[in-house]
C-alpha cells in the first residue's frame, strides 16, 4: 500500500524522529554548557570588574544579590543533570513496562522529566536576573566614576 501523498512512510518517519531526538539531544547539550559557562563568567567578570574598575563599589547589594542568582543558575542546571538520569531511567522502566503490556505503565507520567524542564527554565530565570542585576550594578558604578 502506498502512502498518501503528503505522509511519510514507517521507515521515513522513524529515521526523522531519530533525527530530531538526536537533534533535540546535542541542542540540549549545548544549551547547558553554554549556560554553565556564562554564568561562571559573568561571576568571574563581576570580580574583576571590581578589582580593576570598581574597587570602591557602591550598590553593593546589586552585586551580591547578581552573584546569589548566578550561583543558583549554576545550582539549578547542576541539578538538571542529576534529574536527566532519573528521568531517563524512568522513562526506560516506563517504556519496559509498555512493552511488557504491564497496566502500570498506562498513563504513568515521567516526574523526573518535569523536574529536569522546570529546572532547565529556573537555571535561565535566574541567569537573566543575575546579567541585570550584575548590569545595574556596573552602570551605577560607572556612571558614579564619571561624575
Amino acid at each position: 500500500m502506498e502512502p498518501e501523498e503528503g505522509w511519510m512512510d514507517a521507515d521515513a518517519y522513524r529515521d526523522e524522529r531519530k533525527l530530531l531526538v538526536d537533534a533535540e539531544r546535542e541542542a540540549a547539550a549545548t544549551f547547558d554548557k553554554y549556560l554553565i559557562m556564562l554564568s561562571a563568567g559573568t561571576l568571574a567578570l563581576s570580580i574583576t570588574f571590581l578589582k580593576d574598575i570598581a574597587p570602591k563599589p557602591i550598590g553593593g547589594p546589586y552585586l551580591c544579590t547578581s552573584w546569589a542568582f548566578l550561583a543558583l543558575s549554576l545550582f539549578a542546571i547542576m541539578l538538571s543533570f542529576l534529574g536527566s538520569q532519573h528521568a531517563m531511567r524512568c522513562q526506560r522502566r516506563i517504556i519496559d513496562a509498555d512493552a511488557l503490556k504491564q497496566k502500570r505503565a498506562r498513563g504513568q507520567r515521567n516526574v523526573w522529566g518535569v523536574a529536569v524542564t522546570f529546572l532547565n527554565w529556573t537555571s535561565v530565570v535566574f541567569f537573566a536576573l543575575g546579567i541585570i542585576l550584575m548590569v545595574v550594578f556596573a552602570s551605577i558604578n560607572l556612571f558614579a566614576k564619571g561624575e
